[in-house]
């Protein structure tokens, strides 16, 4: 059944259930709801007849992501109808439009720092998510993720995430802190099959930055010429939702820089020749003298130059913070 959770799914499937027979007392024209609800009988009874996510037209499975999205879709893209394909065709272009609206501004100056992104989708949106946050004290928290999937499914996630992960800022809590919370939060309320790694950290005026890193590419610190890699403090988030994150503290100075990205960058291939850390760092060496955004373009050019033409199979996005 295309892997997905049947528990987890017919468990969501029968909470929902509860809702809608409540919710039908108190509708004063419930006969939309009374479809619903057998919409979501059906369902649940295809779960218990094992032919759930078998398209009724073709009896070839349902794409996955889409059943993710909506449970209680019968047919595959294939077989979809002019109107509901005329839907779908909106949604998509809504959800491009909320993800990029997400996105913060770029090549920001603040106190002490650069701060620099691109932010490449493999289609037309992306389960990678970027952020910088300023704080009232002066100092920016900032986040470069990575949800695994691909496609809607994987920005919804992505929307979810990054949500949570706002709702908790006003707690003035350690970013591993945060990440512990979001952690529980993002586990508890999607699906086990979906996770997310991911870089979460507060930089403030006088170079002191905590990092957590959960599961994620490790980042890579410019100093005086010298590229260190920093380890993972913790698993991806949605894994467990017991787990808990450590913290990295590092001081950076005036012409230090971070570099944060995810594995669409990396393991970019040509031929089965991946693009590679070690690529990456000799990019970074050369351009450690630039600023955060001539550091972030020179990246981006020399992985198209990598690709020469190759079409990218993943997401890809790159952020640079630069002490100034």
């Amino acid at each position: 059944m295309n892997g997905l959770n049947t528990t987890t799914l017919k468990n969501q499937l029968t909470a929902r259930r509860e809702r809608l027979q409540e919710t039908i007392k108190y509708v004063p024209d419930p006969i939309k709801l009374f479809a619903l609800l057998q919409q979501v009988d059906s369902a649940l009874e295809r779960i218990d007849t094992g032919s759930y996510g078998i398209c009724d037209v073709c009896h070839d499975p349902v794409e996955a992501e889409r059943l993710l999205i909506d449970p209680l879709l019968t047919v595959c893209l294939d077989h979809l109808n002019h109107h509901q394909l005329r839907a779908l065709e909106q949604d998509l272009e809504f959800a491009i439009k909320i993800q990029r609206n997400l996105l913060p501004e770029n090549n920001l100056t603040t106190k002490g720092w650069e701060f620099s992104y691109n932010y490449t989708p493999a289609g037309p949106v992306s389960g990678d998510f970027c952020d910088f946050i300023k704080l009232d004290d002066g100092s920016v928290l900032f986040v470069l993720g990575d949800v695994s999937g691909k496609g809607i499914s994987a920005s919804l996630m992505m929307s979810h995430l990054n949500a949570l992960i706002r709702s908790l800022l006003s707690s003035n809590l350690p970013v591993n802190e945060i990440v512990t919370r979001a952690n529980r939060l993002f586990c508890e309320s999607t699906l086990s099959t979906h996770y997310a790694t991911m870089v979460f950290g507060r930089a403030n005026a006088e170079g002191d930055v905590e990092l957590c890193i959960a599961g994620h590419n490790p980042p890579i610190i410019i100093n005086d010429g010298q590229v260190t890699s920093l380890s993972s403090t913790g698993l991806p988030v949605g894994l467990f939702c017991q787990s808990e994150y450590g913290l990295i503290n590092v001081n950076m100075q005036k012409g230090d820089s971070l570099i944060l990205y995810t594995d669409g960058f990396t393991e970019a291939a040509v031929n089965e020749t991946e693009y590679g850390e070690n690529r990456l760092k000799k990019q970074i060496l050369k351009s450690a003298k630039s600023n955060a955004q001539k550091i972030t373009e020179d990246l981006i050019t020399d992985h198209k130059n990598f690709l020469n033409g190759t079409t990218r199979m993943d997401d890809v996005t790159i952020a640079v913070i630069k002490k100034i």
